[in-house]
């Protein structure tokens, strides 16, 4: 397979993974969306196996595995902000209401992964 045959095949992945999340939210459907973001992962994955010509070389490498580290690094604090803020938002009273406890469990809990 041809290295643009597997891009166009990426784009027809990631549609029918935005038709199926849409259905999956219209329908109720949850596992559903699940299912077919892992079968999506694993096209992809096989796909990329597939291809002949050449990806990456050792400098486009380099520069991948310094974007990933920089975009986990913002993650971490883009995360963190977001669970300090649900903290912050939920201990704040009755803003809302019975929701607040939740919001305050899972902003605590966001923060434990992101940190742990």
């Amino acid at each position: 397979m041809k290295q643009y045959t597997y891009f166009l095949l990426l784009g027809v992945i990631a549609i029918l993974e935005v038709g199926i999340f849409f259905w999956s939210v219209e329908n109720l459907e949850p596992l559903v969306m699940t299912g077919a973001v892992i079968i999506g992962v694993l096209a992809a994955w096989i796909s990329r196996q597939m291809v002949d010509d050449v990806i990456t070389d050792e400098r486009s490498h380099l520069i991948t595995e310094k974007a990933s580290l920089r975009t986990l690094q913002v993650m971490g604090i883009t995360l963190f902000s977001y669970a300090l803020g649900g903290v912050v938002i939920s201990l704040g009273g009755d803003t809302f209401g019975p929701f607040s406890y939740q919001i305050a469990r899972f902003s605590f809990l966001l923060m434990f992964i992101v940190f742990l």
